[in-house]
């Protein structure tokens, strides 16, 4: 394969050979590379069908399981209860918290692509190199913040949880931010900030969206039909550009823990 570093974070692996087979893959080799950059793109591959894509899933870690099975198909739906299956924006967040068991990585094959233009990119946040990027005064204040998430379950997740703003890769050890930004869509994601009134907690999420939009540490991800991707959930945050509603956008998604 060749690799070539994208900007400002994650990498593209580009197969030799057309419709090279999924399989061939070294794990080893690519887990140490998204230990480095957070994020890869494989492309050139040859559409895996659905047990193959679970196969090459397994070699990264056990496959966390929905009601639905494994596999998430995310594209518009007519019937939509929850903003993922519409073509509306998706703010910042980090999969897994909800449910309580957070995926290390998050696996992505792209069946339909929006043309170009048409928008529907997934954008990567660096949580690790966000945090180094930042003063010393204010890591010191996000440190000590806690926030509260609360979501009706009306899909596959839902519920109400708490998190420190700052915690730890559990692998590398790395201090990484963990926020999430609230949701006003179908479905709506609320935050309740600890020691903020709400005039405070209202410039705090404008404050929060000008960092984490920042292209130093933002990467937007146009979509190519049959595009890989495996990002680590643990290092990222992750969101979602809005998309015109006739454009096609089909992504599989599979979380491994």
């Amino acid at each position: 394969m060749r690799v070539s570093p994208l900007q400002p974070l994650g990498i593209e692996l580009l197969a030799d050979e057309p419709r090279t087979k999924l399989e061939t893959v070294d794990a080893g080799e690519l887990t140490a590379r998204l230990t480095e950059r957070r994020f890869a793109v494989l492309r050139g591959f040859d559409s895996p069908s659905t047990e193959a894509v679970l196969a090459f899933c397994r070699r990264f870690g056990e496959i966390l399981e929905w009601e639905f099975g494994a596999v998430n198909e995310l594209k518009t739906r007519s019937e939509a209860r929850n903003y993922l299956y519409t073509p509306g924006a998706v703010p910042f967040h980090w999969d897994g918290a909800f449910v309580g068991r957070v995926p290390h990585y998050i696996f992505f094959h792209c069946a339909e692509a929006p043309p170009s233009g048409r928008g529907g990119e997934t954008l990567f946040c660096d949580a690790v190199q966000l945090l180094e990027r930042t003063g010393s005064d204010l890591r010191r204040q996000w440190e000590r913040i806690r926030i509260t998430y609360e979501t009706e379950k009306v899909v596959h997740y839902g519920g109400t949880f708490t998190a420190a703003m700052v915690g730890r890769h559990p692998v590398t050890g790395k201090a990484v931010l963990r926020y999430a930004e609230p949701v006003e869509d179908l479905n709506p994601v609320r935050l309740s900030i600890e020691g903020m009134t709400g005039e405070e907690q209202s410039r705090f999420v404008s404050h929060m969206r000008t960092q984490l939009y920042d292209p130093a540490v933002c990467y937007a991800h146009a979509w190519r039909k049959g595009d890989i991707v495996l990002a680590d959930n643990h290092a990222l945050l992750h969101g979602r550009r809005a998309y015109d509603p006739s454009a096609p956008r089909h992504l599989r998604r599979v979380n491994i823990l």
